[in-house]
């Protein structure tokens, strides 16, 4: 029986019936064994007659109480190495009752590790006599979430069906109705996606973003697609010098954290040079500036995109081993003299061919959208500012993805995941630092209808089963809005999302989204490019290093020829663009910390024990490297300046109470001098130098002018002579 069912699955696991919720009457004996001569027919607990203490835990008595050891016991299996045959011995062993002595916590233990024993069999011998068995405990006795990435989707906590049932509540012929337009609507958008592959993507050179035209293009269809890409931002001399200082940097770093197998180019290095000196760059920060101010942004926003945040996220390297760390570090050299390989051959263009492809090799494919995942429907997470209620009211065509005014107070980590992003991030992106060819990066280009679809997924169940072969007639019925019909009892499972990991897409689960069609490549990015894509895009990261790596390295700047470790070496900065608001000062209160102690990035560091340190680097770029590389304007996206706070003048009929106050001890750049923004921006700010900068009197103190003081004195002057006539 497939987890997705409405009707719960009978376990042969299940405890006996009884009148006790957990199958076991409070006298400590199995319900229904006729125990005689206790209270209600139960029998009393035996005590010892020389220590007065339980039987069952006095040293006087050998009595050993029941176990489940026929349940998961693989001694007890009959030809364990059969899977048939062990799931007929689960089935047919018998459920023991549960001592009282037993912790709930034990028994829960002992009943989840029966429950994946007997998936998990079922599972290798691919039957159809063998389901994959349910959980049939109460809410208080669930088991955790022990698989991510199995053909079913994991089930949650009951309370996930309630927050299900009360979305659809009262909207349930809407959701119909729109479910249907959506899936008509995604089917001229895959279309349209797929013929147009990467050139989907819009670009603009960097020196054309003060360019109104070129910008009201750029930003057209950027919103239509979610993703942009900015050429050139960092001058390639610059990209050059941060990748030789990065290598000398990890030349000095012994002790690190390893990647992982199915992401060995990924890093959890968050203060290298390259890192620091990316985020601070004055184009990166005025790219980030300019990109922010594409949203649909008003002036009522409690946000200053004119002040973007550094977020400290990872780093992609990919060399010959650059300090011990490259995937490539442990090759050894070919000593069969066979190195040089003909580039012309027919085993090189097939191997090219398919590391552009990637993992779509593969039969399976997942996509990843960060920002939360469960957060999406809970009350508490983006609820709490209805960012995505026109899509659960049935009114999708009226959602607006690009509108930040719902997403600043929402709450997209509810669950401390590691890596899982606690501040609202108007985009993610990455700036490349060498030469990178298309295939690490795919990115799913439909901000509006493939958010829709994954997020009423949950609601809806297909009549038939889903075919094994994706194409003919039977697929396209299966595919067709007629056989999808919505859940009246709405189950625990939310399709790729589980607490603390990001929300995940897959073929089997997000069907009408045809992943290996609308997850197209980006363009080939040059060095200093600087791509962006919309918080709620999906994207793929391949898992093949060689994919990352430069297949035409550019040379040196000058001209001048270089041996040195550069010119193998490929770099990808995770650069995101952050607001400032008062959730994200907050972070950089903690995250200034971390980067002064050399700390991972509190993201990435849930429990502060700072595991995984850079602490020890001789090379690791401080305040002075910072301001160095990007002035006043770096050192404030980093919380180690203040925001510059420009005075709003006050509009007409407004009294002085109403306006805002002069803060000192703020210098202000003549670039930013001129232009002072919004009312809500300046208010953003100084509540945001409030939290930076604590101790900084004048930053909560405004200047009183002469006419409040000359005020107050003389309401002074009339309470002391009322006080010395008597008057109350």
């Amino acid at each position: 029986m497939s987890l997705d069912s409405n009707s719960p699955a009978i376990s042969p696991l299940s405890p006996p019936p009884s009148n006790s919720p957990h199958g076991i009457d409070k006298g400590g004996t199995s319900s229904g064994t006729g125990g005689q001569g206790g209270a209600g027919g139960r029998e009393l607990r035996k005590r010892c007659s020389q220590c007065n203490r339980r039987q069952s835990t006095c040293s006087h008595h050998s009595q050993q109480p029941p176990t489940l050891s026929p349940v998961i016991s693989n001694a007890n299996l009959p030809n364990s190495s059969s899977p048939s045959g062990s799931l007929s011995a689960v089935a047919a062993a018998p459920l023991h009752a549960r001592p009282r002595r037993i912790s709930k916590l034990k028994h829960r233990a002992i009943t989840a590790a029966a429950v994946t024993f007997k998936n998990a069999t079922a599972a290798v011998s691919g039957s159809s006599s063998s389901p994959i068995v349910k959980s049939t405990t109460n809410a208080s006795m669930e088991p955790p979430v022990l698989s991510f990435y199995g053909i079913e989707p994991v089930p949650l906590p009951t309370r996930f069906a309630h927050i299900k049932r009360n979305l659809a509540s009262g909207h349930e012929a809407e959701l119909e109705a729109s479910w249907a337009r959506l899936l008509e609507a995604l089917k001229d958008e895959v279309e349209n996606i797929a013929s147009r592959g990467s050139h989907i993507t819009p670009t603009i050179d960097f020196g054309d973003v003060d360019d109104p035209a070129k910008t009201a293009e750029f930003q057209r269809q950027l919103k239509a697609c979610g993703v942009g890409l900015v050429r050139g931002v960092v001058p390639r001399a610059d990209a050059q010098a941060a990748i030789d200082e990065t290598v000398k940097y990890l030349e000095t770093k012994h002790d690190f954290k390893e990647p992982t197998v199915q992401d060995p180019t990924c890093f959890d290095f968050f203060w290298s040079p390259a890192q620091v000196r990316t985020r601070a760059h004055p184009h990166v920060l005025k790219a980030q500036r300019w990109a922010m101010g594409l949203w649909d942004n008003d002036a009522d926003d409690r946000m200053a995109t004119r002040f973007p945040i550094s977020y400290a996220d990872r780093i992609r390297i990919h060399g010959a081993n650059i300090g011990g760390v490259g995937p490539e570090a442990e090759k050894k050299p070919d000593t069969n003299g066979d190195s040089n390989e003909n580039p012309n051959s027919e085993a090189d263009a097939q191997k090219a061919a398919l590391e552009l492809l990637g993992d779509f090799a593969s039969s399976t494919v997942i996509a990843q959208v960060d920002n939360g995942s469960l957060e999406r429907w809970e009350e508490d997470g983006y609820g709490r500012g209805g960012t995505y209620r026109a899509i659960f009211n049935g009114e999708w065509e009226k959602y607006d993805p690009w509108d930040p005014t719902f997403r600043v107070s929402a709450t997209s980590d509810l669950y401390n995941g590691y890596g899982a992003c606690s501040i609202f991030r108007m985009y993610q992106g990455v700036v490349a630092l060498s030469t990178i060819e298309p295939g690490l990066i795919r990115l799913l280009p439909s901000p509006k209808l493939a958010t829709a679809y994954f997020l009423l997924r949950p609601f809806f169940s297909p009549k038939t089963k889903q075919p094994e072969v994706r194409s003919g007639p039977e697929w396209e019925a299966f595919l067709d809005v007629s056989n999808w019909t919505l859940d009246r009892e709405h189950s625990t499972i939310i399709h790729g999302a589980v607490p603390g990991h990001a929300q995940r897409l897959t073929e089997r689960w997000h069907p009408h989204l045809h992943l290996r069609k609308t997850l197209v490549t980006i363009p080939t990015l040059q060095t200093g490019d600087y791509i962006v894509w919309h918080p709620d895009l999906a994207y793929h990261i391949a898992s093949n290093p060689n994919v990352m790596a430069s297949r035409a390295p550019s040379p040196p700047p000058g001209g001048i020829e270089d041996d040195g470790p550069s010119r193998s070496v490929s770099v990808l900065v995770y650069v995101p663009a952050v607001p400032l608001t008062q959730n994200s000062a907050l972070y950089l209160a903690r995250q200034r910390k971390t980067f002064q102690r050399g700390h991972p990035s509190p993201d990435f560091d849930a429990t502060g024990s700072g595991l995984n340190s850079e602490a020890s680097h001789s090379r690791r770029p401080g305040e002075t490297e910072i301001a160095e590389t990007g002035g006043t304007g770096a050192l404030q996206a980093m919380g180690l300046a203040p925001f510059d706070i420009a005075p709003t003048p006050p509009s007409n009929g407004s009294t002085a109470d109403d306006e805002d106050v002069e803060m000192e001890g703020a210098e202000t750049p003549k670039s930013e001098a001129s232009s002072s923004g919004p009312r809500a921006e300046a208010e953003v700010a100084r509540l945001a130098n409030i939290i930076l900068f604590p101790d900084r009197y004048d930053f909560y103190m405004g200047k009183r002018n002469a006419g409040q003081e000359a005020g107050d004195q003389r309401e002074g002057e009339g309470q002391q002579q009322q006080r010395r006539w008597g008057v109350e």
